[in-house]
């Protein structure tokens, strides 16, 4: 009866700077304190590393050609190579597969998934000891070892083969490919921050709004106003949640609100409102929460010299110094201040009327102002964008009188 077609298995290593020289202690010595599934490596594992580290030091050091090795090695000196790679952050990279081969005396099969070919190191060393497997993702190494299914225990594993023994190559490279897949899938992949209600379960943008559902919803009488973090994954294929916007669509216009934008806030286009003129909105949407509660905080904003300036003089103001119904009115005035702008500023009118019929977008760590997209997933309340969009209709409407 023909034995069963050998399956090549990722063990994963941990992701730190060490993971070639956990994959080499792995293979060669069975050690598994650099597993991923190992919490703490241990004094012992981290001894193992070292250990590593020195033996590709020693490598260097006791080249005969000194001068010919440190120049392959790209550094002044073996001295210097060797102190370079006893340091714990330094990556392994070829050079030091090379080391290690020799130092366990193994024939090295490194496959890698970005040529998705088998790269074979080590073959001249004496007395080789046979042949072992690492994949190389371009920018992690692990060690692949051979099972009868992918869910072998590391009981039932072979680490090792025969020198010139390719009968794991196939199966290697199919590891290598499905790695290759799996990325490609997560680059696909959109991932959002919410806050989960303990008490309903349900996801929610941020703190603001978690405070505003439980105002909003009834819980039962035993709920402690819980909540916790939770990342929410769509896949590729899927469609965004319900009135998310894709950042990257056609359909969007989005600029970043900072002072270089000609349609930020925090672009030096002056604007009148009432009988002040402002160096830009930005100076009268921080002044606004003041006038009328503190003025003499307010004038100090309006003159401040930049809107960084400004920024710094309203978030250091006294909370007893804002309006009261600022949360209430703050659209309002945005909406107000932003008519003012275009009713003055032809240019920037001419702007806002150019973006046709997109979406509006005003990229903007503040989540009531705009949004902001780290994980893929839009996430904000963009409240500046849909002043623009309304006083764009506006714009609109007038122009077709």
């Amino acid at each position: 009866m023909a034995a069963a077609p050998l399956t090549a298995i990722r063990r994963r290593v941990k992701d730190d700077h060490s993971c070639l020289f956990w994959a080499f202690a792995y293979l060669a010595e069975g050690c598994e304190a650099g597993l991923q599934s190992v919490s703490d490596p241990g004094e012992a594992g981290r001894a193992k590393v070292r250990e590593l580290r020195e033996a590709c030091a020693q490598d260097a050091l006791k080249d005969p050609d000194p001068m010919t090795r440190a120049l392959l090695l790209d550094v002044g000196s073996v001295e210097a190579y060797a102190s370079k790679i006893r340091d714990k952050y330094e990556w392994g990279g070829e050079n030091e597969v090379l080391a290690l081969a020799r130092h366990y005396s193994l024939e090295v099969a490194l496959v890698n998934c970005e040529s998705l070919q088998v790269m074979c190191y080590g073959s001249d060393v004496p007395d080789c000891k046979g042949r072992v497997h690492i994949l190389y993702t371009g920018q992690h190494y692990d060690p692949l070892v051979a099972g009868v299914s992918p869910d072998a225990p590391p009981s039932a594993e072979r680490r090792c083969f025969a020198q010139g023994d390719g009968s794991l190559e196939a199966a290697a490279l199919e590891a290598a490919r499905a790695h290759n897949a799996e990325a490609a899938r997560r680059a696909k992949q959109k991932r959002v921050k919410k806050i989960k209600c303990l008490g309903c379960g349900q996801l929610l943008s941020d703190a603001e709004a978690f405070a505003m559902h439980c105002q909003e919803v009834e819980h039962d009488d035993d709920f402690a106003y819980e909540c916790e973090n939770v990342e929410v994954v769509i896949e590729g294929d899927e469609p965004l949640p319900e009135g998310s916007i894709d950042l990257a669509s056609d359909s969007v216009h989005t600029f970043n609100n900072v002072a270089q934008e000609a349609l930020s806030n925090l672009h030096a286009t002056p604007v009148t409102i009432g009988a002040t003129k402002y160096h830009s909105l930005e100076h009268y949407w921080l002044c606004a929460q003041y006038i009328g509660q503190d003025d003499a905080v307010a004038a100090s904003i309006a003159s401040a010299a930049s809107t960084e300036q400004a920024a710094i003089l309203a978030h250091g103001a006294s909370p007893h110094s804002q309006r009261p119904d600022w949360r209430e009115r703050r659209a309002a005035v945005m909406l107000e201040a932003m008519r003012a702008k275009v009713s003055q500023n032809p240019a920037f009118a001419e702007m806002l009327r150019a973006t046709g019929e997109k979406t509006i977008v005003c990229v903007d760590t503040d989540p009531w102002a705009g949004m902001q997209a780290p994980g893929g997933i839009a996430t904000g309340q963009n409240n500046v964008g849909k002043c623009m969009m309304e006083v764009r209709g506006e714009l609109r409407s007038v122009r077709s009188i």
